[in-house]
């Protein structure tokens, strides 16, 4: 008879021995996404500044801090989400991580709710807190009339 292949598990135990390389290999995806993240706005800025001129090119740059900022802020409220149902998974105290797990996901679904109301309707306003341009906060228009006609 035939055995069952092996399944590898993926488990990473930092309770115990040397903590450096256990700490690069668990740091290693986040680097990865950060730099995913700048590799995404390098894209943005590279196709505007080529096929959209200036003003559009002063547009991506003054609302890609922005974006940074709520990006590294639900990294963070993530990771903190992580500790919270580590610690519980850890101390075997499974009714407290399904809560821990449901309160982060329903936060993210409402957070991302907020900010998209937040960003379609009050982004002009923040991006002139942010002292953006003249010229660049009059493409806010521009753009939502150009996702109105797709």
């Amino acid at each position: 008879m035939k055995e069952k292949p092996q399944i590898k598990a993926y488990k990473l135990d930092m309770t115990s021995g040397s903590i450096f390389g256990k700490l690069v290999r668990f740091s290693v995806p986040l680097v990865l996404s950060s730099l995913l993240q700048l590799l995404f706005n390098a894209a943005d800025i590279v196709v505007v500044g080529r096929f959209a001129g200036d003003n559009s090119l002063a547009a991506v740059g003054s609302t890609s801090s922005l974006i940074n900022l709520m990006v590294n802020l639900f990294v963070g409220l993530s990771i903190g989400a992580n500790v919270v149902a580590a610690n519980f998974f850890g101390a075997n105290k499974i009714r407290e991580l399904k809560i821990t797990i449901h309160t982060a996901m329903l936060l993210s679904f409402y957070s991302g709710l907020v900010l998209t109301i937040l960003g379609v309707f009050g982004a002009k306003h923040i991006l002139y807190l942010m002292k953006a341009p003249e010229e660049v906060l009059g493409l806010e228009l521009f753009i939502y009339r150009f996702i109105l006609q797709e």
